[in-house]
Formats: structure tokens, sequence, C-alpha cells
């Protein structure tokens, strides 16, 4: 099965995009964990960040992350990248997650 993440890049499959270069695409998440959640892929398909072998790509991802905050108006905010099955990577693309503001309250622990 084709990677959902490479259609995306290629518009066969629909996301709701917030920022675009030609090496990068940044989409808002179908299932947020915070108030902003906005995933950041490479254009070309990697499934682990060291595999990244381009520094202008590895520029481009850290550069829309930092696109993505601004025009969200976050000046603090969270980035996580899973880098690997076992570290919970469900999607075998690259992808950087841009995560402020608050959690959900249905995330949150009780007590």
């Amino acid at each position: 099965m084709e990677c959902v993440f490479c259609r995306i890049v290629r518009g066969e499959e629909r996301a709701r995009v917030v920022y675009e270069s030609d090496r990068v695409l940044a989409f808002y998440t179908l299932v947020p964990e915070a108030d902003v959640h906005v995933l950041v892929i490479p254009k070309e398909h990697y499934v682990r960040i060291h595999e990244i072998d381009d520094p202008q790509t590895a520029y481009e991802l850290f550069k829309a992350v930092r696109e993505v905050a601004r025009m969200h108006g976050l000046e603090s905010f969270r980035i996580v990248n899973k880098n690997g099955h076992s570290a919970g990577q469900r999607v075998a693309h690259v992808h950087i997650h841009v995560l402020g503001g608050d959690l959900p309250k249905r995330v949150l622990p009780e007590g």
C-alpha cells in the first residue's frame, strides 16, 4: 500500500494545507492533540528523518515549522518527530508535528 502522505503531496488525497514550498508541505492533522496541530512533511518520500540526505530539504522542514508557528501566533510550541515504529511512528513518511496552545480536555488526565 502506498504512503498516504505521498498521495497528499500529489493531490490525490485532500488535506488542509497551511504552508507549501518546493520541498515541503504542512497541513492540519485529522486528529488534533492541541489547539494547533500541523504536520510538516518533506515532499520527497523518506521513512525516517536520518534518511534525509539533502541539507536544503532539512532546512526547509525547520523553516516550515517556524513559519507554521508564526502564522498561528505561537511563541511557545512543541515539535515532535517519531522516528521508527517502536518510537510510535504510524505513517512511514517523515513528519514533524507542530503543537501549540492547550491540549483538548478530552486528552488531559483526570485530577
